[in-house]
């Protein structure tokens, strides 16, 4: 399928990489199909690229890039909507929303997306407590880990991820 994006241009897509998200985003609750795209393997941001909405694509990370210590319980009743049984079909990701000055990047981690990487279903799990904001700082939590480089954590993301 031929993918044209107002943002990253055409991009060939392959219909067995196209992520679901029955109940859309939050927000976007009628944008339900998605594809991950990735501009470059040693970079950890991606595009979460709407398959309905050309001009909707957000930037994603896997949370463990920055925040090491990430760790979140996955309501049953979202688990039960991607159809997993089993941690290692799981990935996951948090939007990123990056403002003009990208010093003050912040991560979605009460928010994350929750992806059965097996059956390309995903769901934007709500967390019900308050240990993670939904504007956690990106680049003060890489501070604190001593500036080191960011390193792409190989996820089961990869094998659905387009290149562009």
């Amino acid at each position: 399928m031929r993918l044209k994006g107002t943002r990253l241009g055409d991009i060939e897509v392959d219909d067995e990489k196209i992520i679901t998200f029955p109940y859309g985003l939050l927000g976007f609750e009628d944008m339900r199909r998605y594809v991950l795209l990735s501009p470059n393997p040693t970079v950890p941001f991606r595009w979460l690229q709407s398959i309905e909405n050309p001009g909707l694509a957000f930037v994603v990370i896997n949370p463990l890039v920055f925040h090491p210590k990430y760790n979140m319980k996955i309501p049953a009743a979202q688990l039960s909507v991607i159809e997993s049984g089993s941690p290692e079909e799981i990935a996951v990701l948090v939007i990123v929303t990056i403002p003009e000055d990208p010093a003050g990047m912040t991560a979605n981690l009460a928010g994350p997306l929750i992806i059965n990487t097996d059956k390309r279903l995903g769901v934007q799990a709500v967390l019900g407590d308050e240990t993670y904001s939904t504007e956690h700082p990106v680049l003060k939590e890489f501070q604190s880990m001593g500036n080191r480089p960011f390193k792409p954590v190989k996820d089961r993301l990869d094998h659905l991820a387009t290149p562009f």
